[in-house]
């Protein structure tokens, strides 16, 4: 049986054990680059099978323009404080989302690789699930607004095998790479010290070919 499969049983039977009038809601989060976007698309795909209505919400285009997310001094620190507008987006969308079900927002949001805003508009109607993914999710001050959290687990040097082959930055392969071991990963490591994210999963999703633990769903005591 595919492993997403048994990964959204698990998550079903979450789901219909909870009881609150809000959007049961998931924070999928993981290091750059290993997979959560991934693992997002095949969990909605899945659960609207089962007749669910799901919103599945990335918020990499709420990043901060470059020179405010990217700076050399304190990068990892900066980076990992300053990546996201974190107030606008739990503000504006997460939380009124989460609460009533439904939203109607018209937003301007970032092309991250060209540094270039563009509008959007957000369009969801008594969804039941809420799927949100985004790196520096299990941050404290967050954890109260998502019903069961979801950690990909992923090696730094299989994202970065991942984040070369994907380049969504459309930067060099050089170039990337700097990125990477600057600002990106050694901003984990500092969510890793100040956080410990993985030990505030409920789910651990291990996508890592390196490991030979490809796809493979544990679940965290």
């Amino acid at each position: 049986m595919d492993s997403i499969t048994n990964f959204t049983k698990l998550i079903l039977q979450r789901f219909y054990d909870f009881s609150n009038d809000h959007a049961f809601t998931v924070a999928i989060s993981g290091i750059d680059a290993s997979g959560k976007g991934y693992v997002a698309k095949r969990l909605e795909a899945e659960l609207t099978a089962k007749g669910l209505r799901v919103a599945n919400i990335n918020i990499d285009p709420w990043q901060n323009p470059i020179p405010i997310r990217l700076k050399k001094e304190n990068a990892a620190e900066n980076f990992y404080r300053n990546v996201f507008r974190w107030d606008d987006v739990f503000e504006q969308l997460i939380i009124p989302l989460r609460t009533t079900r439904s939203i109607h927002l018209a937003s301007q949001l970032l092309f991250s690789h060209a540094d270039e805003y563009f509008d959007f508009t957000y369009d969801f109607r008594h969804i039941d699930i809420l799927l949100l993914d985004a790196i520096f999710l299990f941050q404290q001050k967050f954890l109260i607004h998502y019903d069961l959290n979801v950690w990909i687990d992923c090696s730094f040097e299989t994202g970065l095998i991942r984040a070369v082959k994907r380049n969504v930055e459309r930067l060099s392969k050089q170039r990337l790479i700097e990125d990477y071991q600057t600002y990106y990963y050694p901003a984990q490591r500092y969510h890793f010290k100040k956080d410990s994210p993985r030990d505030l999963s409920h789910l651990i999703y291990c996508n890592d070919e390196l490991l030979g633990t490809v796809a493979h769903v544990t679940i965290n005591s």
